[in-house]
């Protein structure tokens, strides 16, 4: 704009300079050499400033298209009214994203950059939005597009938003995403998957694995898709909650593809486990066994699979199954299913080991107006599933009976949580494998007051 004005001002000159002699001069040859430049410096004002009023329209235009821009940001990323009506936008400058660079504009956004996740991604805070992510990828990379296209499609609270795309320079493209604060490569390196003992799983690290699952459902299920690279770089932390990002498989999922991303998650979880050189419970391992060989479809009620839900949550599925055992159409099947798939168990000595609930267990030997051998025939206990499951329902029943304390000479009743780890550390494998069976014979154990949101 600065040379446009010096070019008009040298022209303004020269045609002021040739009206001055046009007018003081007698000779005529010089008149007519005067008249043309004089006629030539007026059809080249005019063309300079038909040019000019060109150019403005079209950078009028660039405003309202840069303004409009600007008005889709604050929507998708859910602020209204930040940016007043005057806000004035430019074309957006070319500029290379570096760690250590702050203050480059894009669209007359002022963007600070925080800090680099790693490279190519780097938290951002823009000037009256908030904090974003960017991941800066070449043009050619045709899988973040790719990626970029995916997560636009997609609606749901356990996939990563994307925002908008923008050119930073000539080469590279900036893919502009939700806020998050680390991944769960980084995740790891803060936090533990268990207590020391490796005895109780971590509540946040449950968390993201549930929040992880329910993406993957959301992807299969109602966008018909896979996610196709499921790794600890691409599950991200967002306020304490999991989402995942990267999707790379632009096409139908195929009936392989859903077993591909459970069994990507499996090995993620088994390979954090061995980073800790922590032995994988046996909830945590049959619970990986169980989402990597079951169709996807009869995942539907993986969200209230044992392994997620409380101590209280979990004495109730013992109740509950018990009374589905008993008058369930399918009863006798049942408990032919779980006996099979559970075998037996010498979980009467581990009760006497314990020593907590033998009363429960030889209740049989207070019921004096029954013989012996009917005692033995209607209440002993065997070493079959079915047998454990009823002497767990037994046992919540019987909870408030004085004979049932952690120790003989205290008053002090049993906490929820102490049962429940009391009776899974009878039979570690039983929760699982009974929750299978149940889905099997058409029974979901629905919780709405789960601990885990």
């Amino acid at each position: 704009m600065r040379g446009d004005r010096e070019a008009v001002n040298i022209l303004v000159s020269l045609t002021l300079i040739c009206a001055f002699v046009f007018v003081y001069s007698d000779i005529d040859a010089l008149n007519e050499i005067l008249h043309e430049i004089l006629s030539w410096c007026a059809r080249v004002g005019v063309a300079i400033v038909l040019l000019m009023v060109v150019i403005q329209s079209r950078m009028d235009v660039s405003r309202e298209l840069s303004r409009e821009l600007g008005d889709r940001i604050v929507e998708n990323l859910g602020i209204s009214g930040v940016l007043g009506p005057r806000r004035h936008h430019a074309c957006c400058h070319c500029h290379t994203i570096r760690e250590g660079t702050s203050g480059f504009m894009v669209q007359k956004l002022k963007h600070d950059l925080i800090k680099k996740i790693y490279d190519g991604v780097y938290q951002v805070n823009v000037e009256s939005i908030g904090r974003v992510i960017y991941n800066v990828a070449p043009r050619v990379d045709s899988l973040s597009r790719e990626s970029y296209n995916l997560a636009v499609a997609c609606s749901n609270e356990f996939v990563l938003k994307n925002i908008f795309c923008f050119n930073p320079n000539c080469n590279q493209v900036c893919y502009v995403m939700e806020h998050y604060e680390q991944n769960f490569k980084q995740w790891l390196q803060e936090n533990s998957l268990s207590d020391q003992q490796g005895k109780n799983l971590n509540p946040e690290f449950l968390q993201i694995l549930r929040d992880v699952l329910r993406g993957i459902g959301y992807l299969h299920r109602v966008k018909n898709r896979c996610h196709g690279k499921l790794s600890e770089t691409n599950i991200v932390i967002v306020n304490g909650r999991a989402k995942i990002t990267g999707m790379v498989n632009d096409i139908s999922k195929t009936y392989l593809d859903d077993y591909s991303d459970y069994k990507h998650l499996a090995t993620i979880v088994q390979r954090s486990f061995e980073t800790e050189q922590h032995d994988i419970p046996t909830e945590l391992k049959l619970f990986l066994t169980y989402i990597s060989k079951t169709e996807s479809s009869r995942l539907l009620n993986i969200e209230n699979h044992p392994i997620f839900l409380s101590p209280l949550q979990r004495l109730n599925c013992r109740v509950i199954a018990h009374t589905f055992l008993y008058f369930g159409k399918s009863k006798r099947s049942f408990a032919l299913a779980l006996n099979e798939k559970l075998g037996k168990c010498e979980w009467k000595l581990n009760v006497r080991t314990t020593g907590t609930f033998v009363m429960v267990l030889d209740r049989y030997n207070y019921l004096g107006n029954l013989s012996e051998k009917q005692r033995k025939k209607i209440v002993e206990y065997k070493d079959s599933a079915i047998s454990f499951m009823r002497f767990c329902r037994n046992v919540v029943a019987h909870l408030k009976d004085n004979n049932v304390k952690r120790d003989p000479g205290q008053r002090k009743k049993l906490t929820v949580k102490e049962v429940e780890e009391e009776l899974n550390g009878y039979w570690p494998e039983f929760m699982p494998i009974l929750h299978e069976i149940l889905l099997e014979h058409g029974h979901l154990m629905v919780v709405h007051d789960a601990v885990l949101k």
